[in-house]
């Protein structure tokens, strides 16, 4: 057709079927009855292509797609922090199972291909920019993220932005600036990009393809991280990334994080266009590389989620709770992301998680079971059960022994500790224990973790032993005796499970640090000033060694 259509016309040329000039004469032997209008038709389809599907027009190669010595190059500058240059091709290669995608968006797909300006005569003068991310109370609720972008000093380029919407953190700003720096950018331009964030550097260079083909399932920013790779695509030259070291004495850098900075600060969020051109949209993941967790959490992220109230409540007591003790407001992903902290065993995540849902089998879970509505009370007590009522008011769950205990143990290393709440509790994994100049005490901290966590599920276990096993039976209830003997039992328990993961042999990179597990217990043990350095290794072979034990007047 494109020679067909590209054919010259020569002077004697008719616009008729029976024209008589030597190219209609021809098309007319090989079958054609009006080449004229045939002509016109191709003519016609032919203009109707994308140009860059238009055979007419000669593909120019800009060199900005990465070849494999630029790849070899980039690998080589990644391990060095030297100059990365960015690949702005989107292609599907292999066979054709590689173009079959699912949680495809119908709004969101395009005719066109993703297609690069490229006027006749590219600028040549490269623009150096330093960005920079900001965030202050990063992770928590009342967090405040800011971008800065400089170019030079008192450069009227340079700029300070609050950024928009819930998602504030320090990787959102350090991103956003990237998109800023290139949004300000001429699109002809050569672009280097000056910065500190390797998340935004190794997201953008390495990392860009991979989440683009699982759809960007559990990828976090995946709005901006979208928004940037696109505009930086549509650029018509290079753009070029570089680490810096950050708060190095690097005037830029030092610059951006100033603007940044100004950015958190201010009282009103800034407006960033966040567009993505529909036809540089990659909509969906490819199937070829979904595996079955993927897939469940694309499922989830694009399922609608009822809010539970019961959930809202406790999330909020948490909050707060956390907040009286840490001065920190956390966000409810930094709640359920503490819940499945290492520092508390499994058993007792899945109890922390079944508690924040209200989904522990007690007090008002029994309304909903026809004749059983009585179990939902606590008849010592006369008040309807909770897990607040079990774990901090209950006269039978042993709940004020075993605080009693915990106060013991936490003043032997100097931890603060007053009488918990059900919010303090559920936020156990959340709290911080830092020195008098705001240092955190890694030991002290994974400590208190510890001994809260273990022994508000000792609670819980105390309780439906009595409830079950003894059937709810004043005259049975656990001694204080019966009490301090669980308690000890269940923090040796920890204190030996902790030697063990020491073994590196064993566990390999899951094996907790000697110093760590030293670190956690010291202080707290019986005679630990005779063990030896290496004692977590031998918890199993030293006689006497546990948890210090309280005196007669606290049992």
């Amino acid at each position: 057709m494109e020679a067909f259509v590209g054919k010259p016309t020569p002077a004697r040329h008719r616009t008729r079927k029976n024209c008589a000039c030597e190219n209609c004469r021809n098309d007319r032997s090989l079958g054609c009855t009006n080449p004229h209008k045939c002509r016109n038709a191709a003519k016609k389809t032919l203009d109707a292509l994308h140009p860059k599907w238009d055979p007419r027009i000669l593909e120019i190669d800009d060199g900005l797609d990465l070849t494999p010595e630029k790849e070899a190059e980039n690998a080589s500058a990644r391990k060095e922090d030297g100059p990365i240059i960015f690949d702005p091709s989107v292609r599907t290669t292999g066979s054709l199972k590689e173009g079959f995608r699912v949680f495809v968006c119908r709004e969101a797909l395009s005719n066109y291909p993703a297609y690069r300006p490229r006027p006749p005569v590219p600028i040549e003068d490269a623009v150096k920019v330093y960005t920079d991310g900001s965030c202050t109370n990063n992770g928590d609720e009342d967090a405040k993220a800011g971008s800065g972008v400089w170019y030079a000093p008192n450069d009227e380029r340079n700029t300070a932005v609050r950024l928009p919407g819930p998602n504030q953190t320090n990787n959102a700003g350090e991103t956003a600036a990237v998109l800023i720096a290139a949004q300000k950018t001429q699109i002809m331009a050569p672009l280097h990009i000056m910065s500190d964030s390797t998340y935004v550097i190794d997201g953008l260079t390495e990392n860009l393809h991979a989440w683009e083909d699982r759809g960007w399932i559990g990828v976090s920013n995946k709005d901006l991280m979208q928004a940037t790779a696109a505009r930086l695509r549509l650029r018509g030259n290079i753009t070029i990334f570089q680490k810096v070291k950050g708060h190095s004495g690097d005037v830029g850098n030092d610059g951006a994080d100033r603007e940044a900075a100004k950015g958190a600060e201010k009282e009103t969020a800034d407006d960033i266009d966040l567009t993505v051109p529909k036809n540089f949209v990659i909509s969906g993941a490819k199937l070829s590389k979904m595996t079955q967790a993927l897939l469940y959490k694309g499922i989830m992220e694009r399922k609608t989620r009822t809010i539970r109230r019961g959930t809202t409540i406790c999330l909020d007591m948490t909050r707060y709770a956390v907040q009286e003790i840490s001065k920190s407001l956390p966000t409810d992903s930094k709640i359920w992301h503490a819940i499945r902290s290492p520092d508390i065993s499994r058993n007792i995540r899945a109890f922390l998680w079944r508690c924040m849902h209200r989904a522990q089998r007690c007090g008002e879970w029994w309304h909903n079971i026809p004749n059983y509505e009585h179990r939902a009370d606590c008849h010592v007590c006369e008040t309807t059960e909770s897990m607040e009522h079990i774990l901090t008011e209950c006269n039978v769950s042993g709940q004020e022994t075993i605080w009693n205990l915990v106060e013991f143990i936490l003043q032997l290393k100097k931890i603060p500790w007053k009488r918990p709440t059900i919010g303090s509790l559920l936020g156990c994994g959340l709290v911080d224990i830092r020195d008098e100049e705001g240092k955190r005490k890694t030991g002290a901290t994974r400590l208190y973790r510890i001994v809260v966590s273990e022994s508000m599920h000792l609670v819980w276990k105390l309780r439906c032993e009595w409830r079950i096993s003894r059937g709810a039976d004043p005259e049975r209830v656990h001694t204080v005796n019966e009490i301090q003997t669980r308690w000890l039992k269940a923090l040796d328990t920890r204190l030996r499970l902790d030697g063990l993961m020491t073994d590196k042999r064993r566990y390999g990179s899951k094996a907790l640090s000697l110093n760590r597990v030293r670190k956690t217990w010291e202080g707290v043990l019986q005679d630990d000033h005779r063990l030896p350095d290496t004692w977590p290794r031998y918890t199993e072979g030293l006689v006497g060694i546990g948890v210090a034990r309280p005196p007669g007047r606290n049992r």
